[in-house]
């Protein structure tokens, strides 16, 4: 049973199954540092990613922001409101077996498909995606090995001719729905290329939710569900607990639709809109009395501590409808072992809650 030292927030009778959140009331640690923003002026123009050996040019700067911590703060979060929650949890796979995506396909994404049920009341929940990361730089951020046999990417860049604008070798007369949604998912990046990412965005825009649900439910299944409330929901969660490179979420309620800027990524056979976060103007500051922006992280967060947010959400009607997020650098833990973690990504609908 929980300590009354405890702040707890119990998912709604008929829906918990025992599902408990929980930020234990330590005293809090925030912590001064940079979070990465899009900078330019402008529309983002497109990222193009053709493998491991792709890279980019950084268009972000750094500015000064506390990532405040969950634990202690006396501060509830749930989905709905600030599109972020902490869910008490163990997973049955062991670290070693984070290794084999097989084994995550069979066993783990059970394991979120439930959780995502009993968190949100969901009728029905498709997992399309997941990573794997315990490197300590993202592939794309890395300075060496750019100048690959037919990669024009040097001193960072990424300049590769675009190969294709949309499915054409996924959707060739032929292929399934199964085939389409496997071109999707991109090239195959081992975890040891997958680092931390260093700026601020949400993974799939406005415009391109619907695209993924007609992707993974072709015909008159996508159109059907495209009439209920749907949401595209990640889980997060260390494999080992953290230390370096913490993961940062941003309270919906604190971000404006402004700051956000579309950008298409663009793979060989497929492409999908993301979105960049521009920081809060100094005028925005000055004109609240703050710091405009409010990120959260739970301090020395274990594999038992699952983080949810929101990606996407098909109601308007003041729920929170995306979460911002990034790593940041924590300069108390700069020397220690690179960070391990699983995300899931999962589309969540309410077929009960028709449009």
């Amino acid at each position: 049973m929980a300590s009354m030292a405890e702040t707890l927030v119990l998912v709604p009778s008929g829906q918990n199954n025992g599902v408990v959140i929980s930020a234990p009331a330590t005293a809090p640690r925030n912590v001064p540092t940079e979070l990465a923003y899009y900078s330019e002026p402008g529309p983002r123009p497109p990222v193009y990613i053709t493998n491991e050996k792709t890279r980019i040019k950084n268009t972000n700067k750094f500015q000064p922001a506390t990532v405040y911590d969950v634990r202690g703060s006396g501060v509830e979060h749930t989905l709905d409101v600030s599109g972020i929650q902490f869910v008490k949890q163990e997973s049955k796979l062991s670290l070693q077996e984070f290794d084999d995506d097989e084994k995550i396909k069979a066993a783990y994404y059970v394991e979120i498909e439930e959780l995502l049920k009993n968190v949100t009341g969901a009728s029905k929940v498709k997992i399309f995606h997941h990573i794997v990361r315990k490197a300590h730089t993202h592939f794309l951020y890395l300075e060496h090995d750019a100048a690959e046999e037919g990669d024009s990417s040097k001193g960072g860049e990424a300049t590769k001719e675009r190969v294709t604008t949309k499915d054409e070798e996924a959707t060739k007369e032929g292929c399934t729905p199964k085939d389409v949604a496997t071109a999707r998912k991109g090239p195959e990046i081992s975890a040891e290329l997958q680092g931390p990412v260093r700026g601020a965005h949400v993974d799939q825009s406005y415009n391109y939710a619907p695209e993924l649900v007609k992707v993974h439910f072709p015909g008159d299944e996508s159109e059907r569900l495209l009439k209920s409330r749907f949401q595209i929901i990640n889980v997060w969660r260390p494999l080992k607990t953290i230390f370096k490179d913490p993961f940062a979420v941003l309270d919906a309620r604190t971000v404006l639709e402004e700051e956000l800027v579309n950008i298409k990524i663009i793979y060989p056979t497929y492409e999908f809109e993301s979105v960049d976060v521009r920081g809060p103007s100094e005028e925005r500051k000055e004109k609240e009395g703050g710091e405009g922006h409010k990120w959260w992280y739970m301090s020395q967060q274990s594999p038992e501590d699952f983080l949810c947010f929101k990606i996407f959400d098909s109601k308007t009607d003041g729920r929170a409808r995306r979460v911002p997020h990034t790593s940041f650098t924590d300069l108390e833990f700069e020397d220690r072992d690179a960070r391990m973690s699983v995300e899931v990504r999962a589309l969540v609908f309410h077929e009960d809650d028709v449009e």
